[in-house]
């Protein structure tokens, strides 16, 4: 599934971060439903996440996909910016 160390690293960030906020977030609503496909999108290596957005596509059209790619980059790119801050 990761094709490298950082996506694996990535992508505990990510999960860790889900797991924090649903102890706060209303999880009937529509905005938890849209973060956590943002981190399921999010968690997966490279490969694995276009043919996610692929499917997404298929389902509700390349505007749904691509607005789920951008929020999935910028996601991962947050999860970056921690571990970067992280001691090691």
């Amino acid at each position: 599934m990761f094709k490298n160390h950082l996506d694996m690293r990535i992508a505990q960030v990510i999960r860790k971060q889900v797991s924090e906020a649903r102890a706060v977030a209303n999880t009937s609503s529509s905005e938890w439903r849209a973060q956590c496909e943002t981190a399921e999108a999010a968690v997966l290596g490279d490969p694995d996440r276009q043919i996610f957005l692929s499917h997404i596509a298929e389902r509700r059209g390349n505007t749904a996909a691509n607005d789920l790619a951008e929020s999935a980059k910028q996601m991962r790119t947050s999860a970056i910016f921690f571990l970067a801050r992280k001691p090691s």
